[in-house]
């Protein structure tokens, strides 16, 4: 080495500046001339940085490589000749060698694998001797990967994550994933690619979803090119107990639990031959195996039992490489559970033993056993009972005679040979008695122990060997256990104390297995005694009165009191007082003529031996007197003292040991402690100051062991002024009114008025008191005149003599717009809006050459005052700054020879949002698109920056492109976009270059273009002029794209199709219920927008439908008109019978015959309608066609019954009064009803059911009310049909008319009475008929032998005055039968022909005079359907339909126009009183406008 070539005397050496691997190796010499020894082994330094010369390179690159792994050695540098060498370091030698050795050397470049492990460090030498760089690799044997499934019990249809780790860890793996198929007869798995896994994962995890079987999975990792792989991991399962298919396992015998002793049969079912069962244990490793190994394999059953406890899963695997579901299986060990009654038994009483088994079995038999003591081998020795060495099958046993203290225990057998459970747990039977050999006695004998008491337990009889245990219940289990746990054990006897209640039953066991009596030990909590000190501070003289309370309080309890006297040691002897030396039975002592500060305590014993209670916390009774041998004095001496005075406290007496201590109440608590906690003790003297308001008694106590007098302080906070200023803005020379406010306020105060002038040299401020005031002021108010400009001002107050001064308040400020001559503030812009954006600068002038410039913000309760180094900069007389966020706040100048400048109040407002807008919205293709972006400020240095909106639907909203011209933004705030030719989205930010900020993207706003693009198209349906709410439309995005959203925009806001409809793929689906108007569009997973559609969504018309007349005459017709609401052209409408529905309690409509494709008009007739019966209608539009909801149905009402359904009332009359029971009753042929009725209310009308008002039950309705009212009923039977309708009038007047509630038939008697609530007959009743008097007599009815047409009509009653409400009665005329009606039909038929004939004639001639002809179209028969319900009520109808084949020039131009009729009769050649019953439909329509 050079320096050394001379050699060194020390046997070291140090070499600087070492950048690269080297070796080196050292000799010694000696003597004269020198011996050398030989050289050392060569030892080397390694370096990874390379030598400019020599570099060494590692294919494939990193440390951590595997045995049979190709790996390549590189050099590389300025030598023609190499050769690479490593070096190994084992436990017990070294090994330095060559590539030639290991590898194969090829040039510069060393190949080697290994199939060992090992690490080595390896390095180049080159021919010119330099060391390359050295590279330390580690071979690693092949690793396996570890593979975890997540969950290992799946819900079908779940998801199962797979993770592969490959230890050790190192980067570069690709990751790929198999499952596990089972090959029954190579006994193996074969590992199949899940699919998508072919190339590998980089991620170590994989998701599989929609998993439902059980499956086993595996992985491997691989790296390199070409790629080496790892080892497959072991195969892990994923669970189900689902079964597939093809492979399923059934568990015999079924039940919850299983044992030990059960014989278990697994069986596969599935289409395979070749079965195999496997279990899966969780150990250490996991154990997965053959039912081979551990049952017997049948077929395809696997039957096994076990003996010991285990807990597996269990599954079948097919020959067809299918798994079954999954079984998971608990074998318990049967356990025996012992009972014994009595446990407490007195002598010579039988004890019953119960044994109960785990699973139960009627083949157990039980045995028996005393559990006798066996102390060799810290156990028990179970010897059977008298007579039960071979069971009993019986599982309780009785023992006779038992005196003493003994222990038991079962257990079961059966099978042959036969099988044991456990012994059961020994239970003790426990005796009060001691055994002549064995023995237990308690010390202290007392009836009570408590915590804290020593308890000797001592065991005696003929043993010399013995051990104490004891047993506890606790809620949940119970505990045996030996003295040793819990006590100490010295030959016979166990010692113990407990610090926790307990309660516990304690015995011997000696040597020779004898068991002692038990003794049940209760261990109650140490009672603690409290006193109490009445009155805590004494007048001289006075008694004090001491309570000593022992917690938790019991009787017997003797009372000791004692004087507490202090000792330095920080503690107190205890004196007892006089007549206190023995006990008190009373809990109270009064200690008379108390004088002095003095402390006593209390505490309590009890039994024999007596047990004491530790001293109670001593208690002070305070005296202010001075002792005379201790004293305690205060300074200051004031009233008030404040926290920030220096207290000092001082002891005086005859002692020369002192120490001052306190005590502090807290909420239920007080703290007592020494001058050294919270102060400083010097001597006699303790000195203390508090920043906090504490409150406490003081006193001084003595070495000789007096108390001082006690001191009561408090200690409180100087009050802070608080100074007001008003105006805070003045007007030059006005004056200024200062209020200064103390707080806690008090009386005594001076105020003290203060300039506040800036201080630039100590950054604050001095206070110079106004003029004319230094003594202060006795007001807290204080008037400046003549202020002009900004200033500030202060105050503080003083009280007391010494006088003590509060703070200086906070400086407040008046503000002055105007500046001074020696100061002015001016701001720069120059604007009256600043935003975040600007560089704001605040410039002082003045006669000052030093400045500093203040802000004040007011936020919430407080101000905030702050320098321009806090928030920006400052230079000379200017402060720059700028914000980034909103702020307001009010700013002035301040000089350094003290004056203020004008204050400016300053906005700094917020950039708004770019607002952008796009003109024109909808373009022709190619068309021009102008883009402008409107912000606030418009100052220089703001650029415009323009984008597309491109969708992005993984984020929801759009992406923001940069459009190519726009990559430098725009000075103008404007952008043209030329040729534009489908939808699509802008969006712009502002930027301003001085302050390195930018606006947010502007709202996108989009241009409209009906022609769909190429890659995106939008169609819609229904394809209709109008579309409506409850509409169902269908936007169906096509194209390019797999992935779409459907978005519009309504109002300036934007939203898609997840929000208002259902995205199905690439159809949106949505309804509206309001009105309204939007434009839609699609937009791709590719980013591209279709074609937008505008779509004005219409209010669905409301239909109220009409009916006329709602009672009617029996053939007359019905006028139906169905008003659309809001009113529009182009309705068709449709109308319905409303047929009664009682399975949904509600209607389905029938269209009416030949109204399948409406009528433009809005009205409809129906002619001979004899029955009640309910009408709906509804309206369509357009084609296709929209139909709207159907009309709330209405009814005519008519009070001819039918045979299928009739109502009947009862009592039989229309009037009622209220809260009178009325029935309606349904007759005809259903076995289902319900009672409808319908009542006015004002204007309208509603219908309601019978449960609405009172009850139905069956076919009848019941019903009364408290209140009147009047309704219309009808019944509605299952089978559709609405019986006749009843008018009932409850009402709450006490008269009412008795009339039928039903027409009467022409030519039948009737009979009218009069009622008065309570009373059934009245006489002297006079009776009117449409308010005519028609009876006047004593008679009480009305009676009419034989009613006439002329009868019908409007009734009332009268009696006493008093005049019934009046009723309508009915008259129903009969129809007569002709005889020879046949004959007659041949005479009349051809006669009403001619006659009709004739009629057609003229009006034919009519009309061709009139210069337009008409003629009748069609008459045709309708055709009956069979075996309709409506047979013999069949109703005509007729659509008559006029042709115009004329021309009326002066109504309307010539066109197709007609006029159609169509009559159809469905009861034709039916008997007069069936035609009766038989109603006409007609409509009249005109298809030429009239």
């Amino acid at each position: 080495m050079p320096d050394a070539i001379n050699g060194t005397v020390e046997n070291s050496l140090i070499i600087h500046g070492q950048k690269q691997t080297a070796g080196f190796a050292c000799r010694a010499g000696r003597g004269n001339p020198e011996d050398f020894s030989k050289y050392s082994e060569l030892k080397f330094i390694w370096s990874a940085d390379s030598h400019p010369t020599a570099s060494l390179t590692v294919s494939p690159d990193g440390e951590q490589h595997f045995t049979d792994e190709k790996i390549k050695l590189n050099c590389s540098g300025s030598s023609a000749d190499w050769r690479i060498r490593r070096f190994t370091e084992s436990k017990y030698k070294s090994d330095l060698s060559d590539c030639t050795s290991w590898g194969t050397m090829t040039g510069s470049s060393c190949t080697f694998s290994s199939l060992e492990y090992h690490d080595a460090v390896y390095w180049c030498e080159s021919g010119s001797g330099e060391f390359s760089n050295a590279v330390n690799i580690t071979l690693n044997t092949k690793t396996r990967p570890v593979l975890t499934v997540s969950p290992s019990w799946l819900s079908p249809g779940a998801s199962v994550t797979l993770s592969c780790e490959v230890k050790p860890s190192s980067a570069g793996w690709r990751f790929y994933w198999y499952k596990a198929v089972p090959e029954l007869y190579q006994n193996k798995y074969k590992y199949l690619l899940v699919p998508g896994s072919d190339d590998g994962t980089k991620d170590n995890y994989y998701k599989i979803n929609d998993q439902k079987h059980t499956a086993g999975y595996a992985c491997r990792a691989g790296r390199g090119n070409p790629e080496l792989f790892t080892q497959f991991s072991e195969p892990k399962f994923v669970w189900s107990a689902v079964s597939h298919s093809a492979a399923s396992l059934t568990l015999s015998p079924k039940k919850i639990k299983h044992y030990t002793v059960d014989e278990i049969r697994l069986t596969c079912s599935g289409p395979s031959i070749l079965w195999k069962v496997r279990r899966f244990r969780q150990y250490y490793p996991s154990d997965i195996s053959d039912c081979s190994v551990w049952g017997k394999m049948t077929g395809r059953t696997c039957t096994f039992s076990s003996r010991w406890y285990q807990k597996a899963v269990f599954w079948c695997e097919s020959g067809s490489g299918k798994f079954s579901n999954a079984v998971n299986v608990t074998l318990h060990a049967p356990r025996a559970v012992l009972t014994v009654s009595p446990s407490w038994l007195s002598p010579k009483a039988s004890i019953t033993l119960s044994c109960q088994v785990e699973p139960p079995s009627t083949s157990w038999r039980f045995y028996w056993y005393k559990a006798v003591p066996d102390q060799s081998k810290y156990s028990y020795r179970y010897d059977p009972l008298h007579g039960t060495r071979k069971g009993t099958t019986k599982n309780s046993y009785v023992t006779q005679g038992e005196k003493h203290t003994a222990g038991y225990a079962c257990r079961a057998g059966r099978g042959n040979p036969e099988i044991f459970t456990d012994y059961s747990k020994i239970t003790l039977s426990w005796s009060a008695d001691s055994h002549p050999a064995a023995s237990l006695t308690v010390s202290p004998a007392r009836e009570k122990l408590f915590t804290g008491d020593k308890i000797q337990l001592k065991c005696s009889g003929s043993s010399g060997v013995w051990r104490v245990r004891r047993f506890r219940q606790s809620s949940f289990n119970s505990d045996v256990s030996d003295c040793f746990s819990w006590g100490t054990m010295s030959g016979s006897s166990c010692t113990f104390s407990s610090r926790w209640q307990l309660t516990a039953v304690y015995w011997c066991e000696s040597g020779s297995g004898r068991l002692s009596n038990a003794i049940n030990i209760t261990i109650h909590a140490t009672p603690k005694a409290v006193l109490t000190v009445s009155p805590q501070w004494a007048s001289p003289g006075a008694s004090v009165t001491l309570s000593c309370e022992v917690k938790p309080s019991s009787p017997g309890w003797r009372f000791y009191w004692y004087k507490a006297v202090p000792e330095l040691s920080n503690t107190y002897k205890y004196y007892s007082l006089p007549q206190g030396t023995h006990e008190t039975p009373r809990d109270s002592y009064v200690v008379h003529d108390q004088k002095h500060t003095s402390r006593y305590a209390c505490r309590a014993g009890w039994g024999v031996p007596q047990f004491f209670t530790n001293y109670s916390e001593p208690k002070i009774v305070w005296s202010a007197d001075s002792h005379p041998a201790a004293s305690l004095t205060v300074s200051p001496a004031r009233e008030k003292l404040y926290i920030v005075d220096d207290i000092q406290l001082k002891c005086t007496g005859s002692s020369a040991d002192w120490r001052v201590k306190r005590v502090r109440q807290s909420y239920d608590q007080s703290d007592v402690s020494d001058c050294s906690s919270w102060g400083t003790m010097t001597g006699s003297s303790c000195t203390f100051s508090s920043p906090q308001y504490p409150r406490a008694v003081y006193w001084c106590e003595s070495g000789s062991g007096e108390f001082s007098n006690a001191v009561n302080v408090t200690l409180i906070h100087p009050p802070q002024p608080t100074l007001f200023v008003s105006p805070s803005w003045l007007s030059p020379g006005a004056s200024v009114t200062l209020s200064c406010e103390v707080k806690p306020s008090s009386a005594g105060w001076r105020f003290y008025w203060y300039k506040a002038v800036p201080d630039l040299s100590k950054d604050n401020y001095r206070y110079d008191p106004l003029p004319d005031i230094t003594g202060g002021t006795v007001e807290n108010v204080y008037i400046v005149y003549g202020q002009k400009h900004t200033a500030g001002f202060s105050c503080r107050g003083g009280k007391g003599n010494p006088e003590l001064f509060t703070e200086y308040s906070e400086p407040r400020f008046v503000w002055s717009a105007d500046s001074h001559p020696a100061a002015s503030l001016t701001v720069s812009p120059d604007r009256e809006k600043l935003y975040i954006v600007d560089d704001i600068q605040l410039k002082c002038t003045g006669s000052s050459t030093d400045w500093r410039v203040r802000r004040i913000r007011q936020s919430y309760n407080h101000s905030d005052v702050s320098d321009c180094s806090s928030w920006g900069t400052m230079t000379g007389s200017s402060c720059s700054f700028s914000s980034l966020q909103y702020n307001v706040a009010l700013y002035w100048c301040e000089s350094e020879s003290g004056e203020f400048s004008n204050a400016v109040n300053i906005t700094v407002h917020l950039v708004q949002t770019p607002r952008l807008t796009v003109s024109p919205l909808w373009l022709s293709p190619g068309a021009v698109v102008t883009l402008r972006c409107e912000v606030e400020p418009q100052s220089a240095g703001r650029r415009f920056y323009w984008y597309k909106a491109v969708p992005d639907l993984s984020q929801i909203k759009f992406r923001y492109n940069l459009l190519p011209a726009s990559v430098d933004g725009t000075v103008e705030n404007s952008f043209v976009i030329h040729k534009q030719k489908h939808t699509a989205g802008y969006a712009c930010i502002a930027g301003w270059e001085n302050v390195e900020y930018s606006t947010n993207y502007s709202e996108p706003q989009f241009v409209w273009s009906a022609d769909a693009h190429p890659a995106a198209s939008l169609t819609m349906s229904p394809v209709r002029e109008k579309l409506f709410t409850f509409d169902e439309v269908h936007l169906h995005c096509t194209g390019s794209s797999a992935d779409w959203r459907v978005m519009r925009i309504a109002e300036s806001s934007y939203s898609n199709c997840s929000v208002w409809g259902t995205m199905t793929g690439s159809l949106c689906t949505f309804s509206s219920r309001w009105l309204h108007k939007a434009v839609y569009w699609c937009e791709s997973g590719s980013g591209e927008f279709s074609n937008a559609v505008n779509i004005s969504i219409h209010l669905a018309p409301l239909l109220h439908l009409t009916v006329s007349p709602s009672w009617l005459i029996p053939g007359a017709s019905v006028n139906l008109s169905c008003e659309v609401d809001p009113p529009s052209e182009g309705w068709m409408f449709y109308w319905y019978e409303a047929v009664p529905d009682l399975s949904r309690n509600d209607y389905r409509y029938e269209l009416l015959p030949d109204n399948v494709n409406g009528t433009k008009q809005d009205s409809l007739v129906i002619h001979g309608q004899n029955h009640t019966a309910g009408y709906a209608c509804r309206v369509g539009y357009g084609n296709p066609e929209f139909l709207s909801r159907y009309s709330e149905p209405k009814f005519v009402c008519s009070p001819a019954s039918r045979p299928a359904a009739s109502l009947s009332v009862s009592p039989d009359r229309e009037q009622h009064f209220t809260s009178e029971s009325v029935t309606l009753n349904c007759g005809g042929n259903s076995a289902e009803w319900r009672v409808k009725e319908l009542r006015e209310s004002g204007s309208s009308s509603f219908t309601d059911s019978c449960s609405a008002s009172g009850a139905m039950n069956g076919s009848l309705c019941a019903f009364s009310s408290p209140q009147h009212y009047k309704a219309v009923f009808w019944c509605e039977s299952e089978s559709g049909e609405l019986s006749n309708a009843v008018n009932i009038t409850v009402q709450d007047e006490d008269l009412l008319l008795v009339s039928p509630v039903h027409p009467v038939t022409e030519g039948a008697s009737v009979t009218l009475s009069c009622r008065l609530r309570g009373e059934n007959k009245l006489s002297d009743v006079i009776f009117y008929h449409d308010d005519k008097l028609i009876q006047n007599d004593s008679r009480g009815e009305l009676k009419i032998s034989a009613v006439s047409q002329s009868d019908e009509g409007f009734y009332k009653c009268e009696h006493s005055g008093e005049v019934s409400p009046q009723s309508w009665m009915g008259v129903k005329a009969v129809l007569k039968k002709s005889s020879s009606s046949f004959p007659v039909m041949w005479a009349v038929g051809p006669l009403c022909g001619i006659v009709l004939l004739l009629l057609l004639l003229l009006l034919i001639r009519f009309i061709r005079l009139k210069g337009t002809s008409y003629f009748y179209d069609l008459v045709r028969p309708t055709k009956e359907p069979e075996n309709d319900p409506k047979k013999d009520q069949s109703i005509s109808y007729s659509l008559l339909n006029f042709k115009n084949t004329g021309n009326m020039r002066h109504y309307l131009e010539p066109d197709d126009s007609f006029v159609s009729s169509d009559v159809r009769v469905g009861a034709a050649g039916r008997s007069s009183l069936a035609a009766s019953d038989a109603a006409v439909y007609s409509e009249v329509k005109s298809t030429s406008g009239y």
